[in-house]
């Protein structure tokens, strides 16, 4: 079950890209809403190859970034944790985990 939840970090991301663009293509917000028809927003001086040019570009910039995070995410992974934070710090340590700090003021606490 772990594999899965490991498997599923992309997921949170498509899920707010798809809204977002969902959203805004939905609502059309190129035309003014009462004064203008769909029909009438089309452009005529903007090309479908423009568009298809625009598009492409951001899918690739968007490819890129997503490349590079996870290429960065592997390397940080491949390192692994700092060795001064990991179990040799404790090992070393003069105090056990659970030794209370000698300087910090004691609470009593009440039960009943």
């Amino acid at each position: 079950m772990l594999w899965v939840l490991m498997l599923a970090f992309p997921f949170p991301y498509i899920a707010t890209t798809a809204g977002w663009m969902t959203a805004e293509l939905g609502r059309q917000p190129w035309i003014v809403y009462g004064l203008m028809r769909t029909v009438d927003g089309a452009s005529p001086t903007v090309h479908s190859g423009t568009t298809l040019f625009t598009l492409l570009g951001f899918c690739g910039l968007y490819f890129v970034l997503g490349v590079l995070f996870l290429f960065l995410i592997g390397r940080e992974i491949s390192h692994g944790p700092d060795p001064a934070l990991g179990s040799d710090a404790v090992k070393h340590s003069s105090q056990p985990l659970t030794a209370p700090d000698p300087d910090m003021p004691s609470r009593e606490v009440r039960r009943g």
